[in-house]
């Protein structure tokens, strides 16, 4: 089975970032999401380290616009807020090394997908990633899929 980045990459060119960037982009998305009104979201954190409070809050607001919410991490919970169910991904699972966002049935689906270049000796804001974006509906629904667990 494939991964959302390797999804994505398929159809778009995959650029640099570090996650002071990644960040960026997946907060732009996330206030998109409040407005364009998906009904499915996921989300995949690489592990449960990276889910901040104002990471929960975020999803929880989302859940509440009626969108079904599941975040996907190492290490995670399956309970994470009124709405958002939490998926526990096993260490060997390819998911732990990327990030992913899909916003799916709302009007406009998206997908931002990214891979972990596993830099060693940076602080984690500077870490490496290369991350593509797609807004065609079937890669977003492909992302959906693999996501969905």
């Amino acid at each position: 089975m494939s991964t959302p980045y390797e999804l994505v990459c398929a159809v778009e060119t995959a650029r640099p970032a570090d996650k002071a960037e990644l960040f960026r982009l997946t907060r732009a998305l996330e206030s998109e999401a409040a407005v364009s009104g998906p009904t499915q979201i996921r989300a995949a954190l690489q592990d449960v380290r990276y889910l901040s409070p104002a990471t929960r809050q975020v999803y929880a607001d989302l859940a509440t616009r009626q969108a079904q919410v599941v975040m996907l991490a190492r290490g995670l919970p399956s309970y994470l807020a009124a709405g958002v169910r939490g998926v526990d991904l096993d260490e060997h699972d390819p998911l732990v090394d990327q990030w992913c966002v899909v916003l799916a049935g709302g009007t406009t689906p998206v997908v931002l997908a990214a891979t972990d270049l596993q830099v060693q000796g940076v602080a984690d804001m500077a870490r490496s990633f290369s991350y593509a974006v797609s807004r065609d509906l079937f890669v977003v629904q492909d992302c959906l899929a693999v996501l969905t667990r």
